[in-house]
């Protein structure tokens, strides 16, 4: 049985494909299993995958039968994967090489069942972007609504630790945001590894256009998913908001 799963959905990615995969195989750490579930994809990203998985036999790929997106993707490499911890990485990120031997030594030095660490954004071509992207050194119920800064390549979940994790499908864009609420909800607390060690990857448009989208969408989470009174969703929300322009407002004057 291999020590760590690493997930990956894959959704019309070829072009990024033959990176993430790399920065998956140079890992210091190589007791590992890659489930790959194409989402329907209509590109050549399902041949890149089968002739990887050839030379790899730690790669594992599947394919849905239609595009069912990330979350149900998520679950379905969740539902095979064997390892005892988790590790998400999307089909366009990028991990370092230390990056699962340093979260498993975390892990296991200080019986966290949740972590994550600091990552890059990185623009199309691979170029760092932004500021290095830092969540709380605890993420619990408040600190998720308010300072956030966790993405989902940063993630490792050990499974003899908590119980049922999955990705929430519930309509809503944030279905990250959704899992970490769900493992808080049950009582997990996620814990800070100092340091980057992922790099996800964005464009001009959704770093600049979706501002106001996203805002909208997180109110509607506050409410309809965390379930907050409507006095604590403005409070927190307005948090939010007033942290992620502090953020832009930085990324704009570099």
């Amino acid at each position: 049985m291999p020590l760590v799963s690493v997930i990956t959905p894959v959704y019309n990615a070829a072009r990024w494909l033959p990176a993430t995969l790399a920065s998956v195989r140079a890992q210091t750490l190589t007791d590992w299993e890659h489930i790959l579930v194409d989402d329907g994809s209509t590109d050549v990203s399902l041949d890149i995958l089968e002739t990887a998985a050839r030379e790899d036999a730690r790669l594992r790929v599947q394919r849905m039968e239609r595009n069912s997106g990330p979350a149900v993707a998520r679950n379905h490499a969740l539902s095979a994967a064997q390892g005892r911890f988790i590790a998400v990485l999307d089909a366009d990120d990028l991990w370092d090489p230390e990056k699962l031997s340093r979260c498993v030594e975390f892990m296991t030095t200080r019986s966290y069942g949740f972590v994550y660490h600091d990552s890059w954004e990185i623009s199309e071509s691979g170029e760092r972007v932004g500021r290095l992207i830092s969540g709380p050194e605890e993420l619990n119920m408040r600190s998720l609504h308010v300072r956030r800064g966790i993405k989902t390549c940063a993630v490792m979940i050990d499974r003899d630790s908590v119980a049922g994790f999955h990705f929430p499908v519930n309509g809503y864009i944030h279905e990250d945001f959704s899992a970490w609420l769900n493992l808080i909800q049950l009582g997990y607390i996620g814990h800070r590894l100092p340091g980057s060690l992922c790099s996800f990857r964005v464009g001009m448009r959704s770093r600049n256009s979706n501002k106001l989208r996203s805002a909208v969408q997180c109110w509607n989470i506050y409410r309809n998913v965390s379930g907050l009174s409507f006095a604590r969703a403005a409070n927190w929300w307005t948090q939010y908001v007033w942290n992620s322009l502090l953020t832009y407002s930085h990324e704009s004057a570099n």
